[in-house]
Formats: structure tokens, C-alpha cells, sequence
């Protein structure tokens, strides 16, 4: 008797000449015309794009923008705080602030996520 295992795909990102699965990236931060990507294996790659290159990709596959500067994988949030330090916490302690005008659009979105569980 065979037993065929299907894999869920994975979705790449071609980052520079190395193609990364969505599902490692922790967050990205940006810095003036770079990325840096955060993995969960602990490496940090490098990009010469700007964050609004990568988040037509991203965002429609479980990421948020919580600020100018971040995406975050929302599978990767450990913690979130929107009254005083307004930030996020990643699985590897990592904090991550939320800006102002976020707050409430974050809020909406993880109030309508808590209702559909």
C-alpha cells in the first residue's frame, strides 16, 4: 500500500539571487532603500528593495505593516500591546512598534480574526 503525503507549496520570495519561503520571514525592517529580512532560522538577508516592493506580495499572504518601517509575519506575533508600549512581540522576543495610525486598523483586523475562531 502507497500513502501519498501532500505538501502544502510554499510561496518564494526572490530576495537578491536566493529564493525564501514566505513562511521563514519573521519581519522585515526597512532602512532608507534596503530591506532586511529576519528569519526564523536566524539569518538576516540583505535586499536593495524597499519595503513597497515586497508588500503587494506579502501582505495578501498573512503579513501586516504595523509601521512605515516594518512588515511582520503574522504567523511569527506573539504578543501584541495597544495600550502602552503599542508594539508587537515576535516569537524571538523581538519588539516591533505599531505607529499611530495603525493602531485601529490592527485592532479591526485582530478583532475580526478573534470572532472568526
Amino acid at each position: 500500500m502507497t500513502v501519498n503525503i501532500k505538501r502544502e507549496q510554499c510561496y518564494e520570495l526572490l530576495i537578491g539571487d536566493q529564493k525564501v519561503c514566505i513562511d521563514t520571514i519573521l519581519r522585515i525592517e526597512g532602512e532608507g532603500n534596503y530591506s532586511k529580512f529576519y528569519l526564523s532560522d536566524g539569518r538576516k538577508i540583505i535586499s536593495c528593495r524597499t519595503l513597497k516592493y515586497f508588500e503587494p506580495s506579502l501582505l495578501d499572504r498573512g503579513f501586516i505593516r504595523p509601521s512605515k518601517s516594518a512588515i511582520v509575519n503574522m504567523n511569527a506575533i506573539q504578543a501584541i500591546d495597544f495600550n502602552i508600549h503599542k508594539s508587537i512581540r515576535l516569537i524571538n522576543q523581538h519588539q516591533v512598534t505599531i505607529s499611530r495610525r495603525q493602531i485601529k486598523p490592527l485592532k479591526d483586523l485582530f478583532k475580526a480574526a478573534a470572532q472568526q475562531s
